[in-house]
């Protein structure tokens, strides 16, 4: 009867270790910045496009984070339309060279130049103030307090401690 009890706790007690336990690791992103542009290294990759950053940054589910990160890729994408509409007026521009008149021409392309620079400018902004949080919140020390159950539903508490480097 001993050696079942025995056998039955210990069963119980490892049978978590031979669960595949989904464990998420987020990893801080260290910004590289150099004459010819950004790179980003997130668990030892190097990435030069900011949107590859999409998903350590969601995964976080931190609400300013998200915010952050959505209000830069909003932006991004209206900087795109943006130099649709300049291109497609420089190609109507380039065949009807008469219809359109020189100061037209130059105020509506560097209009949209102008429009275009200001939110390449203040989306790179929110994505260095979702990167500044992320890491933020990655990085701090955690004290944290679980509770599961065992395998006959006895109630196990537990109390961590992690800190960061």
């Amino acid at each position: 009867m001993k050696i079942r009890i025995l056998l039955i706790f210990l069963i119980g007690f490892y049978s978590k270790s031979f669960a595949q336990i989904d464990k998420k690791l987020l990893f801080p992103i260290e910004v590289k910045q150099s004459f010819w542009g950004t790179k980003f290294i997130y668990d030892r990759q190097t990435l030069e496009n900011p949107l590859a950053l999409q998903i350590p940054l969601l995964q976080l589910r931190d609400t300013e984070v998200n915010v952050e990160y959505l209000t830069f890729k909003k932006q991004r994408k209206i900087v795109q339309m943006v130099s649709l509409i300049s291109t497609g007026f420089s190609l109507y521009t380039i065949f009807n060279r008469e219809k359109v008149s020189n100061g037209a021409y130059w105020g509506t392309v560097g209009g949209l130049g102008f429009v275009s620079f200001y939110l390449n400018i203040k989306s790179n902004l929110h994505l260095s103030k979702a990167i500044k949080k992320y890491n933020e919140v990655v990085s701090e020390n955690k004290v944290g307090l679980i509770f599961d159950k065992s395998f006959n539903n006895q109630a196990i508490f537990g109390v961590g401690i992690s800190h960061s480097f």
